[in-house]
């Protein structure tokens, strides 16, 4: 008897931890079960190498619906399983378990990263519902599951909700009662205890103007630098609440009456439950009266953040979609410069795999930018002896820039060779985000005329050729452009496979790009006020999430590394060796940070806006120093600390501008006995506040 039931399926052999991979029968043992595919069923499988390398089933969440069809898409949400090996496998009549007709696949860690859940528990595991109502003394239990932000830490906080409906608003800034911070498991989850002390009753009745609610209500936020998640409203008993009331006809206060209205109700709270039925706006005779924004207060009031609301605008900061709007005014004009945007932000989407960030190189995982040198460049294709038959050089960057663009907008001559080209891409990769968008505005420049749409600016950077021509116009012909129709190949075989290559196939991608961005805005815009006095002067302050911080100042004018030693690299950040027999390590060690020469009294420029942790003389080697945290580039924390200063002009806990004077330079501590032509301001950087030791310290070059 022949076998039958399905022999193969094909799909990717790796697949990314959130991201969604398609897998389809690709051949069966008897034609006569061709009919039958359609209604084939998978199953997907773990390597259990605790029982001797059997695969175990993965059951699907409860309620999820089994998969059916000839093709289906397959999604791995388990961080456990990064670095696993799966099998998956579709059949007709009985699973086989076994490689073929299964496909093993292998689990890589996932690039875009979320909080993807923060669920909140009674302290005995019970989920804590919309019609939970929790006393003061019991304990909130907080579970938060993230995707790819294993063991990174994260801020926990507990608030008192005192704004109309749910979330986390501006209004509420004062009300947070408790913090903590920890770090997420290997699993990217954590489980937190917030009690619900008596005292924040009082904090939380203080902050309503001396009023009583019937119920508190409190939420957590959980948040990293670039990532931020708010739980539903647990409802809290007020024990304080009080109450005095006179009504018509005894009607039940604690009731909801259809069609019934309480004439006249005094309570000592906010009413956060309509009595009776809603009253209409703006009648004379209700329990509340509904106003009606004025239309130019709101607009007032508008966050300037919101101005630039585009796609995608969760996944970057303000200051890069401001930057964005702006090249796109001043390339197509201002009545279209959201549009064009939006198209431009669904194409370094898809162009940086979601990152959206300056280093992203074509067909690599995201490394951290310090790690990337020229040998990332190259794509080596290798025989099965290990000899290369091949090499390529990687794009890189916003909009994934090749030798051609390099040379289009002017960084690149032809015939400077791969090592050149390289240098420039290095460059172009360490540079950040907003400036290397001035690259992507000039790369747009020569074309702008031609570029009509959004899909265009796609266009112009997947197939110029394409630019302003219709949906079915053919890119690329298998019959005519061999190797161009080659290397993009799976978008014909993604669709109806007639060796041709048209517009609208090209365009799927960025369509869905465009499709998903629109859920993926910015939900959360601050807002604060932002002008304090610092030396006595008006000027911007940074908020204090340092949502506002982005532009950078020099220490001091035209600064300069110290040439102590004539050697500038022995004062620079890991640059080269010093000895000195005094020292600890007589054999050599590296200098911790960057000196920037600057006479005794010269006035020292914050390189960036943020919050001054500390402003004292250590009585140590450093001397008089000013430690300042603030936020890079990319929106991770860091911390400045500069050092030998003869005074300091901020205190602790000043929130300053960048170019704000921090102090006066001087050669206090170990810089007391060096020659005048060699006083410098020391500056270092670290990533987490800890400078001694300095497993975290950075290059604040």
């Amino acid at each position: 008897m022949s076998k039958k039931g399905i022999s193969q399926i094909k799909g990717p052999s790796e697949i990314r931890l959130g991201e969604t991979a398609y897998y389809e029968v690709s051949r069966i043992y008897d034609l006569d079960d061709k009919k039958k595919v359609d209604a084939a069923r998978w199953k997907l499988y773990a390597l259990d190498f605790k029982h001797h390398g059997n695969w175990r089933e993965l059951t699907p969440k409860a309620g999820t619906l089994p998969k059916i069809g000839y093709r289906v898409p397959v999604i791995v949400t388990n961080q456990s399983l990064v670095g696993s090996e799966l099998m998956l496998e579709a059949y007709i009549y009985e699973p086989e378990k076994r490689i073929p007709p299964g496909l093993r696949i292998k689990v890589l860690p996932g690039i875009e990263k979320k909080i993807t859940r923060v669920d909140l528990f009674k302290v005995d595991d019970t989920p804590i519902k919309d019609d939970t109502v929790m006393k003061y003394g019991q304990t909130i239990k907080v579970k938060v599951y993230t995707q790819n932000m294993q063991n990174k830490m994260v801020n926990l906080s507990l608030y008192e909700d005192d704004a109309q409906g749910g979330g986390d608003s501006p209004k509420n800034k004062n009300n947070r009662v408790a913090y903590v911070k920890k770090p997420l498991n290997k699993k990217g989850f954590l489980v937190h205890e917030f009690n619900l002390n008596a005292n924040f009753a009082k904090i939380a009745n203080a902050m309503m103007d001396g009023s009583h609610d019937k119920l508190h209500e409190y939420y957590v936020v959980v948040e990293t630098a670039e990532h931020k998640s708010v739980s539903k409203n647990v409802d809290v008993q007020n024990p304080d609440y009080v109450k005095v009331q006179t009504v018509s006809s005894g009607v039940d206060t604690e009731k909801i009456y259809e069609g019934i209205v309480i004439e006249e109700v005094i309570v000592k709270r906010k009413f956060k439950k309509q009595v009776g039925t809603n009253p209409p706006v703006n009648t004379g005779n209700k329990v509340v009266t509904v106003f009606e924004p004025d239309e130019k207060k709101k607009e007032e009031n508008k966050c300037a953040c919101q101005q630039y609301d585009l796609i995608w605008g969760d996944n970057v900061n303000c200051q890069f979609r401001k930057k964005v709007v702006e090249i796109c005014a001043d390339l197509w004009g201002d009545k279209r410069k959201i549009e064009m945007a939006n198209g431009l932000m669904a194409v370094m989407n898809v162009e940086t795999n979601r990152s959206f960030k300056a280093h992203q190189i074509m067909g690599m995982s995201l490394k951290d930018v310090n790690s990337i040198t020229q040998d990332d460049f190259w794509l080596i294709k290798k025989n099965k002896k290990g000899k290369v038959i091949s090499k390529t050089s990687r794009a890189v960057g916003l909009i994934q820039f090749t030798q051609a663009a390099l040379q289009q907008i002017g960084e690149f001559k032809e015939g400077s060779g791969f090592d050149k080209l390289h240098e420039v891409k290095l460059r172009l990769a360490k540079m950040g985000e907003i400036k290397q968008l001035d690259y992507v505005k000039k790369y747009f420049e020569s074309a702008k005329e031609n570029i009509k749409s959004p899909e265009d600016i796609y266009l112009h950077v997947f197939a110029p050729k394409g630019v302003g021509k219709g949906d079915e116009y053919v890119l690329y012909d298998k019959q005519l452009d061999g190797e161009k129709y080659k290397q993009n190949q799976s978008i014909d075989n993604e669709n109806n496979k007639d060796g041709k290559i048209q517009r609208t196939e090209i365009l799927g991608r960025y369509r869905s790009s465009y499709t998903e961005g629109l859920s993926k805005k910015e939900k959360q815009f601050s807002c604060e006020e932002i002008i304090e006095l610092v030396n006595n002067k008006p000027t911007e302050k940074c908020p204090s999430n340092y949502s506002k911080c982005f532009e950078y100042a020099d220490v001091v004018k035209n600064p300069r590394i110290n040439n102590q030693s004539d050697n500038v690299n022995k004062n620079r950040f890991n640059r080269e060796k010093r000895f000195n027999s005094k020292h600890p390590y007589p054999k050599g060690y590296y200098h911790t940070g960057v000196d920037i020469l600057a006479s005794v009294g010269t006035s020292l420029y914050s390189l960036l806006c943020g919050e001054v942790i500390e402003a004292n003389d250590t009585k140590g080697e450093l001397g008089i120093i000013v430690t300042v945290k603030s936020k890079d580039k990319d929106g991770n924390l860091i911390w400045i600390r500069y050092c030998h200063l003869s005074s300091t002009k901020v205190s602790k806990n000043d929130k300053i501008k960048h170019g704000t004077i921090i102090g006066l330079s001087g050669n206090t501590g170990n810089a007391k006995g060096i020659l005048p032509q060699y006083y410098h301001v020391h500056i270092e950087a670290s990533q987490d506040g800890i400078f001694y030791g300095g497993h975290n310290r950075v290059d604040p070059e």
